[in-house]
């Protein structure tokens, strides 16, 4: 055990890793599961720390490395190249690491104290060589600090993270899950916490954050097939309005923070609920904009939610089309038809909201997914003056779609590095990549789309 902190509370620090792909870019991407996790340690008497290694706006990254950021709270990553994993095929894009160069991070932990335990967290299963990269940077500034491992690829692939990732522990779930385990481990009491106003996120552990993310709930009450958000957190959870009202004025008054994205997976499913929460955020008397991140359920948007998401400082509305195809829609759940979808639009458009600020997401390269179905999506899309924003299909153990993914992929889908969407691995024979580009040039082309 190292030194503790002058108050005699274990020291933990909390780590984001560095991001390793063929692209990445920063659309509000914060460790939400991390700082959660943190919050309640820091509830249950741990002195916390952060370090982010993909944060575009730390204080350890060289001013001429810093990317340009862009009016609401996003913007490019900071990027190195690498040399791409031989494992994986050609692709005409370079493999960076995403986040500050390792001399700053380096010299980032040059100035800590010494921690007595560092919790590593992990999002895309395919980004784990980056984990590898932060697990080895951190053994070699604290060779006898405990290391610890969770989050998202820890969660769905934890034999593998046990093997490959170099970590001293690996913990599955989420932080409900896993914070009273490290207390145990950290010699801490665990309170009882409510569970529909946990501790707050240690959002202000960020010195220079331009953005933060915000949570209203917890799970997903919707059984996607091609989503693991019940593997990761099974229960679903709606917090207090009272809690989300003492994190939005923390956030903005106190924090300064002006955009936040709203990361809930069924943010409108309880109308009434939905229609509260709108008239908290209208009522802040901050100038906030809220950006609708994870997608929107167009059957949630009717005239009355869309004249309270303009009242209440939308200025980003994501919609979830995923597919014009009626018989893919019901495979996918029936969430939504393409009639609702064309409603929706229409309450928002009525409401105020620009074309501009409207984004659809349809995906792209699900198990035997052929081109033409994306393409119909798109058009119908394009034809209302929208984007579209593809959202390539990533196959995720334990999903319903896992199988499928594996019966038709040409990749062998035990290694995560083959689950990128970049390589559509589970598409049909004409949905190639180069297909794929070809329909973003499309879309980029399109002279119809108010941008």
């Amino acid at each position: 055990m190292n030194e503790r902190s002058a108050d005699h509370r274990p020291r933990v620090l909390l780590v984001n890793p560095w991001i390793h792909d063929f692209a990445a870019y920063d659309f509000w991407a914060k460790p939400l599961g991390l700082l959660t996790l943190g919050g309640y340690l820091r509830a249950a008497g741990a002195a916390v720390s952060l370090l982010d290694l993909t944060d575009p706006c730390s204080p350890h990254l060289p001013d001429r490395q810093r990317p340009r950021r862009r009016e609401g709270g996003t913007g490019k990553f900071p990027a190195q190249r690498l040399r791409r994993p031989v494992v994986l095929p050609y692709i005409n894009r370079f493999y960076r690491r995403y986040g500050i160069p390792p001399e700053a991070a380096a010299a980032a932990l040059r100035e800590m104290p010494a921690p007595d335990a560092v919790l590593v967290t992990s999002m895309m299963t395919y980004w784990y060589t980056g984990v590898i990269e932060t697990v080895a940077l951190l053994r070699a500034r604290w060779p006898r600090t405990p290391i610890r491992l969770g989050g998202v690829y820890a969660t769905l692939c934890p034999a593998h993270a046990r093997r490959v990732s170099g970590a001293d522990e690996v913990f599955t779930g989420e932080a409900t899950r896993v914070g009273p385990l490290l207390a145990e481990r950290l010699g801490l009491a665990w309170p009882e916490f409510d569970p529909l106003a946990p501790p707050l996120p240690v959002h202000d552990l960020y010195p220079r954050a331009d953005a933060a993310a915000l949570l209203t709930s917890r799970g997903c009450p919707n059984a996607c097939p091609y989503c693991g958000i019940r593997l990761l957190a099974p229960e679903f959870v709606r917090y207090s309005p009272a809690r989300v009202e003492r994190e939005l004025r923390w956030l903005t008054r106190d924090l300064g923070i002006r955009d936040l994205a709203i990361y809930d997976d069924a943010f409108l499913l309880d109308r009434p609920r939905a229609l509260g929460l709108l008239d908290i955020f209208a009522g802040l008397g901050e100038p906030v904009r809220l950006h609708a991140a994870a997608g929107l359920s167009c059957r949630g948007v009717d005239a009355e939610t869309s004249r309270a998401m303009k009242r209440a400082g939308f200025a980003t509305i994501r919609l979830g089309l995923e597919t014009a195809d009626p018989d893919r829609q019901r495979e996918l759940g029936g969430k939504v038809t393409t009639a609702e979808f064309e409603q929706a639009v229409a309450h928002l458009l009525t409401a105020g909201f620009r074309r501009e600020q409207i984004g659809v997401y349809v995906l792209a390269g699900l198990p035997g997914q052929r081109r033409a179905e994306v393409e119909d999506a798109v058009d119908r899309v394009l034809a209302l003056g929208l984007q579209p924003h593809l959202a390539e299909y990533s196959p995720v153990p334990g999903s319903a779609l896992f199988a499928a993914a594996q019966a038709v992929s040409k990749y062998d889908l035990s290694d995560p590095l083959f689950h990128n969407p970049t390589l559509l691995p589970a598409a049909a024979g004409d949905l190639t990549p180069a297909a794929l580009a070809e329909i973003k040039v499309r879309i980029a082309a399109h002279p119809g789309i108010v941008r």
